[in-house]
């Protein structure tokens, strides 16, 4: 982040410390957790204490390293939100090597390359998420669940809000000669596919639930996930009614894929993201049109990370074009008043 974006984020919010900012996400993400180990995949909660350990791990060498201190900067909590954010945004059954390499990556690469926290121009998480997917592709796109503590129907199931169903509805979309009676399911394993499918819905829901939390909180600002979600809305929409063949409903749109945790979790990072309230809405519709052409026009059945990456590019411009409108009027302001 500039010099500009921390003064204006300094004059239009009253500032929180670090800790009580990570604390309250960690917060926002359980709903979101509780529901994955409960209805989905039980292998969630291995891979987030993996990755915040290998993290721990990996910010205390980058620190050390770069002869700063440890102790206090692994007590903000932001190394242990980064990695939980990147765990939830992995398959369940990516090897746990690849986990570690991510891991690494988006302490390196993502973070400690640009200078640390408040200096990385892209959000860490989405860096590895992007090396792990060009990377190693198949496992990437591979969400076969296990049981949740919940689930009695032991069945492999690619959940609808994965990058794999996308692609499938996506095709039956295009197909519609294609039945689901040309994959070989018995009844009972059709059965459980439409109950895998709505514990992913209601994993949405609860993402949305820790997005609106952070809102109460006033840890998020309402623009970016607001600009993000109707952004995609409104494109699916646009192109339901204009194009001839079948497209996804704009409301189920909406709860696929990795839109409610990547608008209300990935996309408001204060440090990667716009910086002035003109900016964030620019920002997120950004990230809203880029997902809807990945998604709709690319082989990524999936676009939040590249979208949110893209933008990230992005922010220098617009916070050139915003940031300094926004500190003159400020300025003008105190000015009028004293």
């Amino acid at each position: 982040m500039s010099g500009l974006s921390l003064e204006v984020t300094a004059v239009n919010y009253k500032r929180q410390s670090v800790s009580t900012v990570m604390v309250h996400v960690l917060v926002a993400l359980l709903p979101g957790i509780v529901v994955y180990a409960l209805f989905i995949d039980t292998r969630i909660l291995k891979n987030i204490v993996i990755t915040v350990l290998v993290a721990i791990i990996c910010e205390a060498l980058m620190l050390a390293l770069r002869k700063r201190r440890i102790t206090v900067t692994l007590k903000d909590g932001s190394i242990a939100v980064a990695a939980a954010l990147l765990a939830l945004s992995l398959p369940q059954s990516l090897p746990t090597w690849q986990l570690i390499v991510g891991v690494v990556v988006m302490c390196s690469l993502g973070k400690h390359l640009f200078g640390g926290l408040g200096h990385n121009p892209f959000n860490p998480a989405m860096v590895a998420y992007a090396f792990l997917i060009i990377s190693f592709p198949q496992t990437m796109t591979q969400w076969n669940t296990e049981l949740g503590l919940l689930d009695s129907t032991p069945v492999q199931w690619d959940g609808i809000t994965t990058a794999t169903p996308l692609e499938r509805l996506d095709i039956r979309l295009q197909n519609p000669s294609i039945e689901a009676t040309d994959t070989p399911q018995t009844d009972r394993q059709s059965a459980a596919g439409v109950i895998k499918q709505s514990d992913w819905t209601l994993l949405a829901f609860s993402w949305l639930i820790g997005g609106i939390y952070l809102l109460a909180v006033k840890v998020i600002n309402w623009r970016i996930p607001v600009s993000v979600v109707g952004t995609l809305w409104l494109s699916y929409l646009a192109y339901g009614s204009l194009s001839s063949s079948a497209v996804i409903p704009a409301t189920m749109a909406l709860f696929t894929g990795a839109i409610m945790f990547g608008a209300f979790f990935i996309a408001t990072d204060p440090v990667s993201s716009a910086a002035s309230n003109p900016g964030k809405l620019m920002y997120g519709c950004g990230i809203g049109l880029l997902c809807f052409f990945i998604r709709e026009f690319s082989h990524y059945p999936e676009g939040f990370a590249f979208a949110v990456l893209l933008m990230n590019m992005c922010v220098p411009l617009i916070d050139h074009a915003f940031v300094r409108n926004t500190l003159r009027a400020s300025h003008a302001k105190r000015e009028s008043e004293s």
